[in-house]
């Protein structure tokens, strides 16, 4: 009994031999079937009636090797028997009390016959079954490996199959998918289960056969769809598509997510496809699922995807954390990630980007489209922290936000981000209504930015920071916004800033409810606003305040707004014409040199003090200062006053 492992003799005289072809396998072959790396002898018996924990020792530290548990199972089996697949298949007369131990490359594993099993079909890794209907399982503990389904994995036969019957299999366990014996795995549409965890092997490509069906129903490369619990570790493995098959149409996603909760994908490449690397909504979600919830993508990157790096749809309660999305061209928006609901009912809760970079993108770096909201959008909340934009179209971007009942009610903040050398803005927020969701801009940077567009551009308008309308979205009133501590970098040597930040109409809007606080440029010679004439309720507060020599008589633009105006350089006096008072709009005027220095007002009686209403009031008196604000009724008040502005002689 050399050549077979026995751990009866009393009971093994009584078996039927109906075995396969193969001799049984000696202990030295088990042993060498099972690996070296991690297991060690402490014992001269395998198995007979010894406690199996004392005979073998063996570490656990990679995926796919024999567990020590399996070295349990042996322990209740009477025979140990190597047999190949195709031979296991073959075997009419099984018996239970053995152990069959499949040698294909790949497939390696214990098998046992499963008499009371009449019905579970075949799938080539978990369950094989014979000719005449013998079910033989394989046994698992808790991780599942995908090459022993039979995966080819050599670039040219499709593994669909294989893979699917993977995942199938593994829901509850960990799907190991090892590293590809080929160039690469080439499937089809795959399906993901609930409670299910996936790791991918170092270097694993799985590329997506180039027939995925781009008219509806579209199909995509890797579908979690209506699911739970689902976790894929990706260990900086590729999921792709040959780009270059996908000329048309805009759904070939590599991965999609939808109505599904509780998901984390990390260190995963989504690229080449010809949609999104990753998209997270609700495509083919029946009524009453809900929202996708509680959805990490971590340290994930996305690059070369024909229409977004990631699509945001429909989330409550997402995080995307240092991921990278570059390098998207194809079909608009052609975004590093575009947010954009399909209607109203979608849900943008909880929304955060932290430490993520959008780069070379032939559209926006990060786009946030409110087109599909309305007032009856659940509340919104997108925050972007710490991300990073450089050489996109525009940096940030968000637009369309509704009016009057199309109004969405929330907010979307950018806090600490920075727009490097956009070809045109670096945060351009366009036909969002004075209504719609607020917008917080907190400590952000535009560096560089405007590399392309042409100067003054009725987008752009050689600025950093842009709030304005389109031509095709028109509001009656855009604004809404506030930004603290932002600055305007131009530091190139023909710079191409003009304005830090330009508040701007296209059409017949307004502009409203607007604030700046400590709001700075730096370099290039910028003016830090250009404001339209249309704007008010806008307030712009900088410490230490702004301040603009003025040297001669001139009109006061309301670019001005917030700062310190002194004729310290003046040799002579001048006069100030006011513009249109505006509520809100505050300017200050200081008398440093001892020179006459008059405000005159642009309709008589436009200046309101405690002498009554005037058109000019002066000063001459170094030392002296005074603030007007505009006030709703169209008229200048005294906001705070240093100095005998109402009683100079010339007036």
């Amino acid at each position: 009994m050399t050549d077979r492992i026995q751990s009866n003799p009393e009971t093994s005289q009584q078996q039927d031999h109906s075995a396969p072809s193969p001799h049984p396998i000696s202990r030295r072959k088990v042993l060498a079937a099972l690996g070296a790396t991690g297991i060690a002898a402490a014992s001269t018996v395998l198995w007979n009636g010894n406690d199996p924990t004392s005979v073998f020792a063996a570490t656990d530290d990679t995926y796919g090797k024999t567990h020590w548990k399996d070295l349990l199972y042996l322990g209740l089996m009477h025979y140990c028997i190597a047999v190949t697949v195709a031979e296991l298949r073959a075997l009419t007369e099984p018996d239970a009390a053995f152990a069959y131990y499949v040698t294909n490359p790949g497939q390696e594993g214990f098998f046992q016959y499963d008499p009371a099993d009449t019905g579970t079909p075949d799938n080539t890794g978990t369950v094989l079954v014979s000719t005449n209907g013998k079910r033989f399982k394989r046994h698992v503990t808790d991780c599942i490996v995908a090459s022993w389904f039979g995966t080819k994995s050599d670039g040219v036969t499709a593994d669909t199959a294989a893979l699917q019957a993977a995942l199938q299999a593994s829901q509850g366990k960990t799907l190991y998918i090892p590293k590809q014996t080929g160039p690469y795995y080439l499937t089809g549409q795959l399906f993901v289960s609930s409670h299910t965890t996936i790791v991918l092997e170092s270097g694993t490509i799985i590329q997506a056969i180039d027939t995925l069906s781009r008219v509806a129903p579209y199909e995509r490369l890797l579908r979690i769809k209506m699911v739970e619990n689902v976790r894929i570790q990706g260990n900086g493995a590729t999921l792709r598509m040959n780009k270059t098959a996908f000329t048309s149409g805009e759904q070939a996603h590599c991965i999609d997510i939808s109505g599904s909760r509780n998901v984390v994908i990390e260190q995963l490449n989504c690229n080449d496809s010809g949609g999104d690397g990753f998209y997270i909504g609700n495509y083919e979600v029946v009524s009453g699922v809900g929202p996708c919830k509680n959805i990490v993508l971590r340290d994930c990157s996305a690059d070369n995807n024909r229409r977004q790096g990631l699509s945001v749809i429909s989330v409550e309660d997402l995080l995307v954390d240092h991921c990278r999305f570059t390098n998207t061209k194809g079909t608009a928006p052609e975004a590093g990630v575009d947010i954009e609901p399909n209607g109203q009912s979608e849900y943008l809760r909880n929304i955060r980007f932290i430490n993520c970079v959008s780069e070379n993108n032939a559209g926006d770096g990060f786009i946030t489209c409110l087109m599909k909201t309305t007032s009856k959008t659940p509340i919104i909340d997108i925050t972007f922290q710490s991300c990073r934009t450089k050489g996109n179209r525009y940096g940030y971007e968000i637009n369309l936000g509704g009016e009057g009942v199309n109004a969405e009610r929330g907010e979307v903040r950018y806090i600490d981000c920075i727009a490097e050398e956009a070809n045109a803005s670096g945060f351009w927020d366009i036909s969002n209504s004075a209504e719609s969701v607020r917008r917080s801009y907190i400590r952000c940077r535009a560096i560089n930015c405007n590399t392309t567009m042409q100067p003054d551009s009725i987008y752009g308008f050689s600025s950093s920071f842009v709030i304005t309308c389109a031509d095709s979205q028109v509001r009656t009133v855009v604004g809404n916004a506030e930004y603290i501590d932002c600055q305007s970098i131009d530091n190139r040597q023909t710079p191409l800033i003009k304005h830090g930040f330009a508040l701007k109409k296209r059409t017949a809007q307004k502009i409203a409810n607007v604030r700046y606080f400590n709001c700075t440029t730096i370099g290039g010679n910028q003016n830090t606003y250009l404001i339209d004439s249309v704007a008010e309720h806008i307030s712009a507060v900088n410490q230490p305040q702004l301040i603009y020599p003025v040297a001669a008589s001139m009109t006061i633009p309301y670019d001005r707004i917030g700062s310190k105006m002194t004729n310290k350089t003046a040799t002579a006096p001048a006069v100030l014409t006011l513009p249109v008072p505006k509520p809100a709009m505050a300017f200050t005027f200081v008398v440093d040199a001892a020179h006459r220095l008059a405000l005159q007002a642009r309709s008589p009686g436009d200046i309101l003090t405690p002498d009554g209403a005037k058109s000019v009031i002066a000063c001459a008196v170094p030392g002296s200062s005074i603030t007007l604000m505009g006030r709703d009724d169209n008229k200048w008040e005294i906001a705070s006053i240093v100095g005998d502005w109402l009683t100079d002689s010339q007036v």
